[in-house]
């Protein structure tokens, strides 16, 4: 230890690694008064510790919503089992008969051939939209385990009913065997009126 005449007291040489007396070190907190780091800039001393273990970063693997939804879509998709046309026919044939013996009520109700052909007519394409936006199947699906749904998954509403029964008519000609191309040349197995209102008619699960 050294006596420096000019400061008036004694004068100690610093030790290697000794720290002078109120420095602040760079790795304590920030003391009250001083002005903080610039926005963005990691104070001296703070390091960004990692997660917890298991806990994920925010953001990180986290797909766009586009992507789930398109995921979710697929997803469904995969797990449905689409009627084919041999089975959707069967329940063509078994609501047939119960319209058959609809118009066989009202043609002895109207005694008139012409009429009661007419309002038949009428009743079979209110029956299908009915029962399919109700129900999500008419009798004769319900019969076979068929079910009418959106290509997601979803059931249909009177909107899809509407436009997928009224196609129908043209998927009806020459006893479905126009509905029957649509349905062997589309990967959902969708009639006309299937892929105008994106729906599709699947097996329910058991």
């Amino acid at each position: 230890m050294s006596y420096d005449p000019n400061q008036g007291q004694q004068y100690e040489p610093q030790q290697y690694g000794q720290q002078q007396p109120n420095a602040q070190s760079p790795y304590e907190p920030q003391q009250y008064g001083q002005q903080p780091p610039p926005y963005g800039q990691q104070q001296p001393g703070y390091e960004q510790q990692p997660p917890p273990y298991g806990q994920q970063q925010p953001g990180y693997g986290q797909q766009p919503y586009g992507q789930q939804q398109a995921y979710g879509q697929a997803y469904a998709q995969g797990q449905q089992q689409y009627a084919g046309v041999g089975v959707r026919f069967l329940a063509v044939l078994i609501d047939g008969i119960v319209l058959g013996i609809i118009g066989g009520v009202l043609g002895f109700i109207f005694h008139n051939a012409g009429v009661g052909g007419g309002i038949v007519g009428i009743v079979a394409i209110l029956y299908y939209i009915v029962m399919e936006a109700t129900q999500g199947a008419t009798l004769g699906k319900m019969a076979l385990g068929l079910r009418v749904v959106k290509v997601d998954g979803s059931p249909i509403s009177w909107t899809e009913s509407v436009i997928r029964n009224l196609l129908r008519i043209v998927d009806a000609l020459f006893v479905y065997l126009v509905g029957a191309i649509f349905v062997w040349t589309s990967p959902l197995k969708q009639r006309l009126g299937d892929r105008a209102a994106n729906t599709v008619v699947i097996r329910k699960r058991s």
